[in-house]
């Protein structure tokens, strides 16, 4: 599972050998854009903490059991106020319960108000003894300055596709939507799962692929605009489709050593290449990218579908191979 992906890694490993030789900072930022990955690797840190290390049993009962009377966690629903900040302070200047730590998770820390994050700078210079906050955030950027100077910065890598695809696999998605979603993902484990949620994820990946391999003159359009696969519903998912698979077609026949994002399909990347140049493929990615300008103004799902067709089909001509 994810969590025991997590431990394994590199990453981790150095944060337990750190705090195994007492090298435990006042202030923690665990940053991932992956927001389940970003929690699990929380729950792992706090459990560390809490626990020395793991050596303190009944700690780790108690994590286990979701009462541990040392973990306080805030801002779970995005809405920290002055009076949480203020609440904080206040908890971390008593005694702990259970622990020689006492843990001040504040989750979603890149919604905290600029009001919230100085009042947690009182704490953050002046520690009280034992006293550990823990900011975990998709990205650090809406953070003081002052506040990311004073933290341990916790960046978490992203997954691999493999490792995703795995724990797709091992919570029950079928092999070939877990390959997509994987792919789709790009690395994080919470995006991949909500893709492999979605009904008929393989069946658009598919008709994308069928689209751009087999229209190859605008008399080919027709079945695919008018067909069902350009509606108001599909549409995002469509563009999203087009736009990853004309990005490994480019890398394809340009020779880029970079990250694909298809799965299983190189035949059906040398056919839709066929014809194309690089120059060619920029023109019929940036149609991808005005397709989802089209939407936002709405203009109907197969008008676009046929813009785009076109679009793309005058990409490839109008730069052909000579």
């Amino acid at each position: 599972m994810i969590a025991d992906r997590l431990e394994r890694g590199a990453f981790y490993r150095e944060f337990i050998k750190e705090i195994a030789a007492g090298r435990v900072h006042n202030a923690y930022l665990i940053v991932s854009e992956d927001e389940l990955a970003g929690r699990i690797m929380l729950e792992l840190v706090a459990k560390a903490l809490l626990s020395d290390n793991f050596r303190d049993a009944e700690s780790l009962k108690l994590f286990a059991e979701g009462t541990h009377p040392d973990l306080h966690v805030y801002n779970r629903d995005k809405k920290i106020t002055v009076s949480d900040a203020e609440n904080i302070i206040t908890e971390a200047h008593k005694s702990g319960w259970a622990s020689e730590r006492r843990l001040f998770v504040i989750d979603n820390a890149e919604k905290a108000g600029v009001d919230v994050q100085n009042k947690l700078l009182k704490i953050m210079e002046e520690p009280p003894a034992g006293v550990v906050l823990i900011f975990r955030a998709k990205h650090e950027g809406a953070l003081l300055e002052t506040v990311r100077s004073r933290v341990k910065l916790m960046r978490l890598p992203a997954a691999t596709d493999a490792d995703v695809e795995a724990e797709l696999k091992e919570s029950g998605v079928p092999a070939s939507v877990a390959g997509v979603a994987a792919r789709l993902a790009g690395g994080n484990y919470a995006l991949a799962t909500a893709y492999a949620e979605e009904e008929g994820l393989e069946e658009d990946y598919s008709a994308v692929f069928s689209m751009l391999a087999e229209c190859r003159k605008t008399k080919d359009m027709a079945p695919y605009v008018y067909g069902g696969l350009f509606t108001t519903e599909r549409l995002p998912r469509i563009l999203d489709f087009a736009e990853l698979i004309l990005r490994d077609v480019m890398a394809e026949i340009s020779g880029a050593d970079v990250r694909r994002y298809t799965y299983n399909r190189d035949a059906e990347i040398e056919k839709i290449g066929a014809g194309f140049t690089p120059g060619g493929l920029a023109m019929a990615i940036l149609a991808v990218n005005n397709a989802r300008r089209m939407a936002e103004v709405n203009i109907s799902a197969d008008t676009i579908g046929e813009k785009l067709l076109f679009d793309i089909l005058e990409a490839k001509y109008k730069w052909r191979k000579s």
